[in-house]
C-alpha cells in the first residue's frame, strides 16, 4: 500500500509540474493564436466582423451644429462696440451612411465610394431648421477680403455692388437650413445676372454645407489589412492623389492614417494615431489621455493634443498651414481658406479652446471648457474599433480691418464664431452585446485557461509534495522504530544472565 501512495503522490507531483509548465508555455502561444484570430477578423474581407461594420457603420453618427447668434448688432456697427454672442443648438442632424462601389485590388487595397445623408433629427435639436440667428455678412466680407490687394477702383466697385442691393451690412439674418444647406446671396444673385448677358453661368448660393448631401467626397482607396495589420485601414489615395496640394510643406500635405473611425488593432498607450478629416482639408493626430469605459466595455480615451492648432513658433509642423507662407494666424486657429476658394475662415476647437486670449477676448460669451469642447475618441486597442467619439471643430471668419470699406474701417481685426460642430456616435446596446459575445467573452474564457493550468499545477504539486513529504516522515519514523526495537549484544548478555 505504502508504494502504490508514494508511486501516486509522485505521478500527482510530475503532473502538476507538468501543468506548471503547459500554463507558463500557453500564455505567450495563446496570446499569439488570439491575436492571429483578431488580424484575420479585422482584415476587410467579405464575412469578416470589421467588414460588416466597416461598410455600414452599425452606430448611429450624429452632427450636432451650435451657432452663435449676435446679440448686438446695431452697436457693433454704429459704435464699434465688441461683438456679443450668444451660443444656440443643438441642432441635430442622423448622418448615415454605406460605402458602395467596393473594389478589392490586387496589391491589398480597397477602394471605395461613400455617400451621406443628413436628416434633421427634431427630438435631439432645441428648435426647427426654421430658427434664425444673427450672423456675419459672409459672402461681403469675402469679398472685402478678396479684393484688398486690389486697386481702389476695384474696392469702391465692390462696395456699390453691395450697396445696390442693399448688402452692404456686416450682420445679415439667415435661419439654420441658410447656413448649412445654403441660400441665394443678393450680392451672388446680382453678379449672376451680370454674367449671365455674358453668357458665363454662376451659382448665387452659398452654404457651409451646400450640394453636400446625399452626395460623396470622392473615391477612397484604402489598406485592407492583408499584407500587414499595421497600415490597416489606412488612407493610400483620395480621388487618386497620395498627397493633398493646399498647404505649403510636404509634411501638412501628406494624408497620414485613417479617417479616424477605425483603426490599426493592438493599440499602444505611447501611439500617436493619425487621421484624416476631408471636410477639414488635413490630417490630425489623437494622443492617448486616459483608461476609460464605453457601456461596460475597457477603452482607451485619445484626444487632440493642445497643441494641434498652435503656431509654428509652438508647433513646428504647422508651418505649412501658415498660407501663404509666413502669414500664420494666433495659437488655437489654422486657415482653410486655401481649400475654401479663398474665403477667411478658420477652424479652431470650440469656444476657442486652448487658443490665444486675445483670441478668446475678441469676442465676448466665449467659454471655452475642456470637458464640453475637447475633441475625444474611445477605442478598444486590441481590435482598434472606436465605441465613442465626439469630433468637434469650429468654423470662424476673420473681420478684417479695412479702411477702405465703410462697414469694417473702424472695427479692429476678430475672429468670429460662425459655429462649433460635433460629430458623435457611441456603440449600441445590440453591438455592445454582440461584441461581448463574440469577442470579450471567449478572450477572456480563453485568456484564463494557462492561469488556471498554472494555478492547478500549484495545487497538485504542492498536495504531492505534501503527501510525498509526509511519506518519507512515516518511512523514516519506522526505519527508527525498527533500530530500536532490534536486541543488541548487551540486550543478549542481560537476557542470558537471568
Amino acid at each position: 500500500m505504502g508504494k502504490k501512495t508514494w508511486r501516486c503522490s509522485l505521478l500527482c507531483l510530475c503532473l502538476g509540474i507538468l501543468s506548471i509548465v503547459i500554463g507558463i508555455v500557453m500564455i505567450p502561444l495563446l496570446r499569439l493564436y488570439i491575436n492571429d484570430m483578431i488580424a484575420k477578423e479585422v482584415t476587410l474581407e467579405e464575412g469578416t466582423f470589421v467588414y460588416r461594420a466597416w461598410k455600414e457603420p452599425p452606430f448611429p453618427i450624429y452632427f450636432e451644429f451650435y451657432f452663435f447668434d449676435v446679440l448686438n448688432p446695431e452697436e457693433v456697427s454704429r459704435m464699434n462696440k465688441k461683438i456679443a454672442v450668444i451660443q444656440r443648438g443643438p441642432y441635430t442632424y442622423r448622418l448615415t451612411s454605406i460605402k458602395n462601389n467596393i473594389t478589392f485590388n490586387s496589391n491589398g487595397t480597397v477602394s471605395y465610394r461613400e455617400p451621406y445623408t443628413y436628416v434633421f433629427d427634431r427630438s435631439r435639436s432645441v428648435g426647427p431648421e426654421s430658427d434664425t440667428f444673427t450672423t456675419v455678412n459672409i459672402i461681403l466680407l469675402t469679398m472685402f477680403n478678396t479684393v484688398r490687394f486690389e486697386y481702389e477702383f476695384i474696392k469702391v466697385m465692390t462696395e456699390l455692388l453691395a450697396d445696390s442691393v442693399d448688402a452692404n451690412k456686416l450682420f445679415i439674418r439667415l435661419s439654420v437650413n441658410d447656413i448649412i444647406w445654403g441660400y441665394r446671396d443678393t450680392i451672388l444673385h446680382k453678379v449672376k445676372e451680370e454674367l449671365q448677358e455674358l453668357g458665363i453661368s454662376f451659382d448665387d448660393h452659398f452654404g457651409f454645407f451646400y450640394k453636400l448631401n446625399n452626395t460623396d467626397d470622392g473615391v477612397w482607396t484604402i489598406e485592407s489589412g492583408k499584407h500587414g495589420i499595421a497600415t490597416n485601414f489606412d488612407i493610400r489615395f483620395w480621388n487618386g492623389n497620395s498627397n493633398l496640394d493646399f498647404w505649403s510643406t510636404n509634411q501638412t500635405n501628406m494624408i497620414n492614417g485613417t479617417d479616424g473611425n477605425l483603426f490599426h488593432p493592438f493599440i499602444r498607450k505611447t501611439y500617436h494615431l493619425p487621421f484624416f478629416f476631408s471636410e477639414l482639408c488635413r490630417s490630425m493626430t489623437v494622443d492617448f489621455s486616459k483608461e476609460s469605459s464605453v457601456r461596460g466595455i475597457d477603452t482607451y480615451r485619445f484626444v487632440h493634443p493642445r497643441n494641434i492648432f498652435d503656431s509654428p513658433d509652438e508647433n513646428p509642423a504647422n508651418e505649412g498651414f501658415c498660407t501663404p507662407r509666413g502669414s500664420c494666424l494666433p495659437n488655437g486657429l489654422y486657415n482653410i481658406s486655401a481649400c475654401r476658394k479663398g474665403s477667411p475662415f478658420s477652424v479652431s476647437m470650440p469656444h476657442f479652446l486652448y487658443a490665444d486670449e486675445s483670441v478668446i477676448r475678441g469676442v465676448d460669451g466665449m467659454k471655452p471648457d475642456v470637458s464640453l469642447h475637447e475633441t475625444y475618441m474611445d477605442l478598444m486597442q486590441d481590435i482598434g474599433c472606436v465605441l465613442r467619439t465626439e469630433r468637434k471643430y469650429q468654423i470662424n471668419m476673420l473681420i478684417r480691418n479695412n479702411p477702405s470699406f465703410q462697414i469694417v474701417k473702424n472695427i479692429p481685426d476678430v475672429y468670429f464664431p460662425v459655429f462649433w460642430f460635433n460629430e458623435s456616435t457611441i456603440v449600441t446596446d445590440n453591438w455592445r452585446d454582440f461584441i461581448k459575445s463574440s469577442y470579450q467573452t471567449p478572450v477572456k474564457i480563453a485568456s484564463s485557461i494557462p492561469y488556471v493550468s498554472i494555478a492547478t499545477g500549484v495545487l497538485v504539486t504542492a498536495i504531492s509534495s505534501i503527501g510525498i513529504y509526509k511519506q518519507q516522515r512515516k518511512t523514516k519514523d519506522k526505519l527508527h522504530k525498527s533500530e530500536d526495537e532490534s536486541p543488541t549484544d548487551n540486550t543478549s548478555l542481560l537476557v542470558n544472565g537471568n
